[in-house]
């Protein structure tokens, strides 16, 4: 399924799901040119993809990109505090959708139930409420457990393309679709856009581009080696989830794009064997933990000993409320106080664009 032909209805479904009023990229040509334009260069574009099948396209003459810097904080002052987003040609874009729309469709085979990120089926307040209710069972019951709320540094840009090879075998990917993933992640040439103006063009050497529709599944997929890894270990007796009272074999990861928070029972030595494999885990993927900028949480009587699993992580105490995937966390019972922070990014971002779309172009030029 995965290599199968090409067929003009699963191009067309690509072209025309790509979204309205987005930057174009180097050539200048917005999707909207291709879906307008779609009876005029449908049979161009077909004969790509056949070319593209055959492999005997080489996607480089499409795989360009402009990096535009976009800050994540108001008044950034270092580099750390923007995040890179990649504006890349829609003609490349259109091969990475549909190979995206083809992958999702075996998604959920290849990637652990504990991640719910940008997977058809899955919802992101299902990790929310798996959270907070193990956080209501470990308080309440008065159980040990020690929660790690872990922290990547820009997770996509630091993918190893070499481990992402070895991934996509290990969970059985064809050799034909490793090629093809290889040649769309790999050689492009991007520049980097400062104050309007490009640098000149360079090669990546790894990493996967926020703005290529390809790169969530194929983060989900190296993030996943993560809950392996420490499947395996639960396996082999290394160590063991909270809340065995309540699931089989114990809670031990939620996962949800680089938002990782991992479980672990009370035990010193348990705790040893999960910084041995975060690091493992750092040096074979390409991602790069901030462990400095990480919180962990114990409960019962592993607070006793929070001291101690904070200088083994060299992380901090976490305080509540903390948040996961901007909802508020804690034992206790919510305040009202506790969600102005979700209230206001709600009205920004949500209420804000409602009430645009009732106004006239007199009043919205107007505001």
């Amino acid at each position: 399924m995965l290599t199968s032909e090409f067929t003009v209805s699963e191009v067309k479904d690509a072209v025309f799901q790509m979204e309205h009023n987005k930057a174009p990229g180097p050539d200048g040509f917005p999707a909207e040119f291709y879906q307008v334009f779609w009876e005029v260069i449908k049979d161009d574009l077909m004969a790509l993809f056949t070319d593209f099948h055959k492999e005997d396209l080489n996607l480089f003459s499409l795989n360009f990109g402009i990096i535009t810097l976009i800050p994540k904080v108001q008044e950034a002052t270092k580099i750390q505090q923007y995040r890179p987003i990649c504006v890349l040609n829609v003609s490349f874009k259109i091969f990475t959708k549909v190979a995206t729309n083809r992958l999702n469709k075996v998604a959920q085979t290849v990637v652990s139930p504990m991640h719910t990120a940008f997977l058809p089926g899955r919802n992101i307040m299902e990790g929310v409420v798996v959270l907070h209710e193990t956080i209501h069972e470990l308080h309440t019951k008065k159980r040990n457990g020690v929660i790690f709320k872990i922290d990547f540094e820009k997770a996509y840009d630091k993918v190893k393309w070499s481990f992402l090879q070895q991934t996509l075998r290990m969970k059985g990917f064809s050799p034909k679709w490793c090629r093809w993933v290889e040649g769309m992640i790999s050689g492009e040439s991007v520049g980097i856009k400062v104050n309007d103006e490009i640098g000149p063009y360079f090669q990546t050497k790894r990493g996967l581009r926020q703005g290529d529709p390809m790169s969530p599944i194929l983060f989900n997929i190296v993030a996943d080696m993560l809950a392996l890894i420490i499947k395996r270990a639960k396996d082999d007796g290394q160590i063991r989830g909270v809340i065995p009272n309540l699931l089989d074999d114990g809670l031990s990861i939620l996962q949800y794009a680089d938002d990782t928070i991992i479980f672990i029972d009370h035990d010193l030595e348990q705790v040893k064997n999960l910084k041995l494999l975060l690091c493992a885990f750092e040096q074979v993927s390409g991602l790069k933990i901030n462990f400095h900028k990480s919180e962990i949480f114990c409960y019962g009587a592993a607070k006793e000993m929070q001291d101690i699993y904070t200088d083994i992580f060299g992380c901090n105490a976490g305080e509540y409320p903390f948040r996961y995937l901007g909802i508020p966390m804690h034992h206790r019972q919510l305040l009202n106080s506790d969600w102005g922070k979700v209230e206001e990014r709600f009205e920004k971002k949500k209420l804000s664009s409602w009430k645009a779309k009732y106004l006239s172009y007199g009043a919205v030029w107007s505001c």
